[in-house]
């Protein structure tokens, strides 16, 4: 059987045959919030050459296509760098989510939201000036 359901994509990035980036998506997640951009991740060698940005527009087009008028949103840890990219991309953060970790613990996210995933193809992301 296969992993992914019909409501479910991944993306990755590659440079010289090699995968420096993914993103998964997962299509009307929760009710509340909508469609659940999950685990994107660039190779640290890799961060500022604008793989996130793509697999972000990457992701926000297949929602678009697929749930348009759903809510997207991610959940960051609190002290990720990468909350500078969600909201240079429009992503609103709407506070502090606390969650069980698999191996113990208790991690506190960002819950990062666009009112529609359109707003991730469209958008041209704004510099931390507030200039395009």
């Amino acid at each position: 059987a296969p992993f992914l359901t019909a409501s479910d994509v991944q993306g990755a990035a590659e440079e010289d045959s090699r995968v420096v980036g993914f993103v998964c998506v997962f299509g009307a997640h929760d009710r509340q919030w909508g469609s659940f951009i999950d685990n994107l991740h660039v190779d640290v060698h890799m961060h500022r050459r604008g793989i996130g940005t793509a697999l972000m527009r990457q992701a926000g087009a297949w929602l678009t296509s697929r749930f348009p008028r759903e809510r997207a949103y991610l959940l960051v840890w609190e002290f990720n760098p990468a909350r500078a990219l969600y909201a240079r991309l429009g992503g609103r953060n709407t506070g502090i989510v606390e969650v069980e970790n698999p191996g113990g613990g208790v991690g506190r996210y960002c819950r990062y939201v666009w009112n529609q995933p359109h707003r991730l193809t469209t958008l041209q992301p704004v510099a931390a000036d507030g200039e395009r």
